[in-house]
């Protein structure tokens, strides 16, 4: 017997989106530690809204690119040549791209996780973009207070606070 939803609105993967959240925290902590320059940070939260929509409409971006290729045998030796150049770059850089791809691989978990709870492209999308853009703004903004932390905290934010609090008892 089928599984039958009792509400209209589809449950929501929390298990899943905490994932996606917590590996563009990393990836947004990262960034900062590779470049403080915030031209990068916005190219990269261009590339991040580019990446949610093609997580969210794979079958349309995989025929989007390769559909007409395959027609002819030029084209298709073009494809050979610069899957062999991207294959030396992949070993070349092998940790970028493994960060790339546990990013897209936490994407694709929650598109997947949307789809099978029926959500629509739109509200999966929209989901998707907003917890990678808002993991990835606040791993940029706790690598920030990190490095700079601010002055006027109260006093328990502080670590030295505590141990003295440890050591009166």
């Amino acid at each position: 017997m089928l599984d039958r939803q009792t509400s209209p609105t589809p449950k929501v993967p929390w298990t899943a989106l905490a994932i996606l959240f917590l590996t563009y925290a990393t990836f947004g902590w990262l960034l900062h530690d590779w470049t403080n320059n915030r031209q990068v940070w916005l190219l990269v939260a261009f590339g991040t809204v580019v990446l949610g929509g093609i997580v969210t409409y794979p079958s349309r971006s995989v025929s989007l690119c390769f559909g007409r290729f395959f027609k002819t045998d030029t084209r298709a030796l073009i494809l050979v040549v610069a899957t062999s150049i991207l294959t030396v770059a992949l070993l070349t850089w092998l940790r970028f791209f493994v960060d790339a791809v546990v990013l897209c691989a936490s994407a694709l978990l929650v598109s997947l996780e949307f789809k099978t709870r029926g959500w629509s492209d739109w509200m999966s999308l929209i989901m998707i973009i907003g917890w990678q853009l808002l993991g990835m703004s606040a791993g940029l903004s706790a690598q920030y207070l990190y490095m700079h932390p601010l002055a006027n905290l109260p006093t328990f934010f502080y670590i030295d606070y505590w141990f003295q609090m440890l050591d009166q008892l």
